[in-house]
């Protein structure tokens, strides 16, 4: 039901020409060509270049990162990529990219949990934005991403900080921080049934906070820590406040 509510929701982010979903320029894409190759997996930071170094050429898995941005990036670069997403219309904007610069990749309407039809050791990369917070469980995803991929494959992903979710919307959207919600957040629970329809009726996102232990625990299983970065939100007044409101990370597969 979520998963369904959730692909609306980032099909209506398409119409709202949300920044996830514009297709990426030209002078960004000829510059991938080249190979300055230049994604983001948090709001306003770019991926450092030695984290995509010896990606060129090898199979690279995208996960709920559709929207003409990433896909078209990375084969650009000269990867064959993979990308999976929720959304019909965020997949769509991926095909309109590759077409309009010549590029080719898979595309794939999917849930990003569900990779039961790659094989093991299928990529060299799996990559996923701040997307994790729209999923309410982790560590299934997380074994899952280490099954196809082949040792010491690299799994780089982006993540809200759980302190985000502490705050009331309404109030942020006025510059004002008020703490309204506990830890781990869940809009499934967090909200009463009048605020959840409401959610519907507006077609926005369901999200989870997860907490810090759920978030990283479960990765040692199978990876290794090898860097770590941290990014603002974009908003003024939450990084007025909180300077590490995204992070992102890049584990190899052990």
């Amino acid at each position: 039901m979520i998963n369904q509510l959730n692909a609306i929701a980032w099909d209506e982010e398409v119409r709202r020409n949300n920044y996830w979903t514009r297709i990426v320029g030209k002078e960004e894409i000829e510059r991938a060509r080249k190979g300055d190759v230049r994604i983001r997996i948090t709001p306003t930071r770019y991926v450092p270049p030695s984290w995509l170094e010896g990606m060129k050429g090898k199979k690279v898995l995208l996960l709920a990162s559709a929207g003409g941005q990433q896909t078209a990036l990375l084969a650009a670069y000269g990867c064959t990529v993979t990308s999976i997403d929720i959304s019909a219309l965020q997949i769509e904007q991926d095909r309109k990219a590759l077409k309009m610069y010549g590029l080719e990749a898979e595309t794939v309407v999917s849930d990003m949990r569900d990779l039961s039809s790659y094989s093991g050791s299928s990529f060299s990369a799996v990559i996923i934005p701040h997307s994790l917070n729209f999923i309410e469980e982790t560590e299934s995803l997380y074994a899952e991403a280490a099954r196809v991929l082949e040792k010491d494959g690299a799994f780089l992903f982006g993540v809200a900080n759980p302190v985000l979710y502490l705050f009331d919307e309404k109030k942020e959207e006025k510059g004002k921080l008020k703490v309204k919600y506990t830890i781990p957040f869940s809009d499934e629970k967090s909200k009463s049934e009048k605020e959840k329809m409401k959610m519907i009726r507006k077609k926005d996102t369901f999200e989870y906070s997860h907490t810090l232990s759920s978030l990283l625990s479960p990765l040692f299983r199978h990876f290794i820590l090898k860097d770590f970065y941290s990014d603002e939100s974009g908003n003024k007044t939450v990084d007025s406040f909180i300077h590490d409101s995204f992070l992102a990370f890049r584990f190899i597969r052990a």
